[in-house]
């Protein structure tokens, strides 16, 4: 049922109301009086496609419910979800923006080398959403590069480490700092993630060099030999079935969504005493949207405070909301923001050349292609 709301807008339709909401707010920063317009204008396009490396389908499903309710979008307005690896959504759209065709409205990923070079190009909508206020004191207490009104960073996570107590030989495993994962009991049963495909393990790779020294890394990969693994999802189920029961970085939500499932399960999380790299999400709209408004309105909806309960319910990550209240089942695995102690990451040297340059160090040490 369609419940959006027309009050003092009755006379504009069709073309003459998108384009009435794709000039309003010319700074980019949103009015919440004009937020009736804006979801009319959004309706008029009837879809919306946003591309992303960690929301798995029921989080999309709990999103688009919520995102239709808030908003009384209609049944025939499709709302499109795609997610990939992080590298891999950072080379799809800057393949549709080599091409100039658009099929994706909203990039969410946490590789910002990648939204640093596409505003510097142009290839960024400017847009603030109303709520970023409310996310944008933690950003800075955090440490988390921001951008606006290019880009926002309203959620994020870090890897860390993760094992399986049920698997022989770890039932009394503590993992207390770093240099815990250093030890010769885990050769052969430990993973590590695959950074030639990742812009996110390549950050927390650089800032645990910055932390731990230069030598920690290949001292693990001496030690451990570890095995490697892209996926988040794909390396916890390595774990649970005890093949490799432990890795270096894991994400503690992708736990929580596994002790949803599977009550039984008795999975380690760590929170090293010497900190974590704390990985923001970034998110924009591409400048080449066809549905500038839809891709407004879904920015405004993750982060109103509907669209962020979805997502942490969902992912189980760190919020960057003001006062929001985390759900206990996920404050189990992942702490309050606040209380997370972070290592410092030069994001301003962490180009897409840096990244390269990490991703070959990856491979020299780990002696892959």
């Amino acid at each position: 049922m369609n419940t959006g709301r027309r009050t003092g807008w009755k006379w504009l339709a069709g073309p003459a109301l998108v384009a009435a909401a794709v000039t309003w707010a010319p700074t980019g920063w949103a009015a919440p009086a004009d937020l009736a317009r804006l979801i009319e204008a959004a309706k008029q396009e009837g879809e919306v496609h946003y591309i992303d490396a960690l929301n798995q389908p029921k989080t999309q499903a709990l999103l688009e419910r919520a995102f239709r309710k808030k908003y009384g979008l209609p049944d025939s307005f499709t709302f499109t979800h795609t997610l990939r690896g992080t590298g891999e959504v950072v080379a799809t759209v800057q393949q549709e923006i080599k091409a100039g065709q658009h099929t994706i409205d909203l990039v969410w990923v946490g590789a910002p080398a990648f939204f640093k070079a596409a505003a510097k190009e142009g290839h960024l909508l400017p847009y603030v959403p109303t709520e970023w206020k409310r996310y944008e004191p933690a950003a800075k207490r955090a440490g988390i590069e921001v951008d606006p009104p290019n880009w926002i960073a309203p959620a994020a996570y870090a890897f860390v480490p993760v094992w399986n107590r049920k698997c022989p030989g770890f039932a009394s495993v503590q993992i207390k700092r770093w240099q815990d994962m250093l030890n010769p009991a885990f050769r052969g049963k430990a993973q590590i993630g695959d950074v030639r495909k990742s812009f996110t393990f390549a950050a927390t790779w650089a800032g645990m060099e910055g932390t731990l020294g230069k030598d920690f890394i290949p001292r693990y990969v001496e030690i451990t030999q570890p095995a490697i693994f892209f996926r988040t999802e794909e390396s916890l189920q390595k774990v649970m079935s005890c093949e490799f029961p432990i890795q270096l970085w894991q994400l503690s939500g992708r736990v929580y969504q596994r002790v949803q499932e599977d009550p039984t399960l008795d999975l380690g999380v760590a929170w090293p005493e010497e900190g974590v790299v704390l990985l923001g999400v970034p998110m924009a709209i591409l400048k080449g949207s066809q549905r500038p408004n839809a891709a407004k309105l879904l920015m405004e909806f993750l982060l109103s405070e509907e669209g962020m309960s979805a997502f942490i319910t969902g992912e189980g990550v760190f919020s960057l909301r003001e006062g929001f209240q985390i759900p206990a089942a996920v404050k189990k695995y992942t702490p309050d923001i606040g209380t997370v102690k972070a290592m410092p990451v030069n994001w301003g040297a962490l180009t897409i050349p840096e990244v390269r340059r990490i991703q070959n160090e990856f491979r020299k040490i780990l002696r892959v292609d």
